[in-house]
């Protein structure tokens, strides 16, 4: 039976990483202050997020010239100098979830000068256990993108379009900040809660020939990337080509697949979107989980069913159980992360996707189990994601396996077999756990407070199984301002070759496309009739599906 990797541990029975901050006198400076910053493993300067407050961290958050905005706070490259009136101040130096943060004081007088150095310590080094980090969805900005990931320990982004990046102040063109891999593409478009990647140069597109068809009909614009923003978003989908290349040919050849994903997934057309069987992924974590404020409400889509909490982690639990509900419904469709479309201020990479690709199990030099290998190109990144090899966080660092398999894998059996699934995680957090579960089929199959778990050695119960179905592990934090977790992507089961597909599930998209057609029905009839086609369409599918589910 598998355990926790020993050194990990402690992680696990303390929960909370407390730092002692950082004298007075050790910053005793006089109108100007400059901190450097190293890797405390390595030794090397490093890049990270700096958060100055005037007095303490509850008092005003303090601009910082000649430096590049990272959306709360600014970025150190390697060293910062700071200049301010006399006077007491708090500091939050991080650099992303891997290390920890440092908290501290310092007071400035207006005849001394000083220097600092901050060593932070690293947590956890994912990249060397083969999970490689991407932000799955960012905002075009003047400021440099590759020093804001440095800055973050990110490794992929992918950016709505492009803008020229502002000259850095203090650092040479020829000078690129140290991160390796620094995967950037600019090629993913928004349109009204879905995004596409890889899509063509827009054409100009000509009338759906076959409206009135079911989705995913070849259409006269099947080659165009682009629809007429009087079409509905899903006009877009049905353009897309059926085929597309597989890595090989991606990675020979240099071409891109077009993938598409929900990232808003309350957006009101989402059983319409599904319904079209050209989603290839789902945003689980993206820009209704902000630090710089809290979301209650979604912008555009479906609130929360039933009675409200308002309790800020509400709607990243209701994102949740939209997508546990697609799972049940039949979809395969992998969860992605990312800062999503309308947070501008969110820093690079908050929400992240780990991606690794899976590999037979081994002993590294350590003794520990490895299972993942590091992603060597960017097409290879991408390619794992929309394969569900992830894990999606926006805090801890969860390392799952299932039966030795990374999240995305499929087991198979043939009826009247038995399959004994055995979860194991690896996990390292700075913020106080509330619980982790190992969710089969919606339902909660184990639960346990980390102080708990780590008393029991750190061993989850094996799982038994005898239907088609799937699994996830999830960690939730304590965090208030917003849901902060860490969730894989689903392992799947299949019995026979069959998937899992429950009334309850689809009943929940039926009944959500019933609310969509009615809010349809207040338009005008020329703004309502080129959604019609695909509503019907939806209809069809949902009605078909119905039949399909077993229980």
């Amino acid at each position: 039976m598998n355990r926790l990797i020993p050194s990990l541990l402690p992680l696990f029975a303390v929960a909370v990483i407390s730092f002692t901050a950082l004298p007075m006198a050790a910053f005793a400076a006089g109108g100007k202050l400059t901190i450097r910053v190293d890797d405390e493993t390595t030794g090397e300067p490093a890049s990270a997020r700096l958060e100055l407050f005037r007095g303490n961290e509850s008092g005003r958050r303090m601009p910082i010239r000649r430096s590049v905005p990272a959306g709360i706070g600014v970025v150190i490259d390697r060293s910062l100098e700071v200049s301010f009136p006399d006077g007491p101040y708090a500091f939050r130096l991080t650099r992303g979830p891997e290390y920890r943060v440092i908290r501290g004081n310092f007071a400035l007088d207006p005849e001394s000068l000083d220097e600092h150095r901050v060593r932070l310590p690293r947590m956890i080094n994912m990249l060397d256990k083969g999970w490689t980090s991407g932000d799955c969805c960012l905002l075009a900005s003047p400021h440099s993108l590759p020093l804001r990931m440095a800055s973050e320990d990110l490794h992929v982004a992918a950016v709505l379009g492009h803008e020229d990046a502002k000259p850095i102040a203090g650092r040479d063109r020829d000078d690129p900040p140290a991160n390796d891999p620094s995967w950037i593409r600019e090629d993913a478009v928004h349109d009204r809660g879905l995004l596409f990647y890889g899509l063509p140069a827009k054409q100009d597109s000509a009338e759906h020939s076959n409206a009135e068809g079911q989705l995913g009909d070849e259409q006269s614009e099947s080659q165009s990337s682009h629809v007429r923003p009087d079409k509905p978003v899903v006009a877009r989908l049905a353009a897309l080509p059926k085929n597309e290349p597989n890595l090989h040919d991606i990675e020979r050849e240099g071409n891109t697949e077009v993938r598409v994903a929900i990232e808003n997934p309350f957006a009101w057309p989402l059983p319409v979107w599904l319904a079209s069987q050209r989603v290839d992924g789902f945003f689980l974590f993206g820009d209704w989980l902000r630090l710089d404020r809290k979301i209650i409400n979604p912008k555009d889509g479906r609130a929360p069913d039933g009675p409200r909490t308002e309790h800020p982690t509400e709607l990243g639990r209701w994102a949740e159980r939209i997508y546990n509900n697609m799972l049940e419904a039949g979809f395969r469709i992998p969860p992605l992360a990312g800062s999503g479309s309308n947070a501008p201020t969110t820093p690079v990479g908050y929400n992240r996707l780990y991606v690794a690709a899976p590999i037979e199990s081994y002993r590294d030099l350590d003794g520990n189990t490895a299972v993942a290998q590091r992603i060597h190109s960017e097409a290879e990144w991408w390619h794992h994601a929309f394969n569900g090899n992830s894990v999606a966080t926006n805090g801890p660092m969860l390392l799952p396996t299932l039966s030795g398999k990374i999240p995305g894998f499929v087991f198979t059996a043939n009826g009247g077999e038995k399959l004994t699934l055995q979860p194991e995680i690896q996990l390292s957090v700075r913020d106080p756990v509330d619980y982790l579960e190992v969710v089969h089929n919606g339902q909660v199959f184990y639960s346990a407070r980390l102080d708990e778990f780590a008393k029991a050695g750190g061993v989850i119960p094996a799982l038994d199984v005898e239907e088609s179905g799937w699994v996830m592990i999830r960690v939730i934090t304590l965090y208030e301002d917003h849901y902060r977790a860490a969730v894989s992507a689903p392992w799947y089961i299949e019995f026979d070759g069959r998937s899992r597909v429950t009334r309850r599930s689809v009943e929940f998209f039926r009944d959500w496309l019933s609310q969509y057609e009615a809010r349809l029905k207040k338009l005008p009839p020329n703004e309502l009739a080129p959604h019609v086609p695909y509503i019907r369409a939806a209809r069809a599918f949902w009605s078909a599906r119905q039949q399909q589910a077993e229980e």
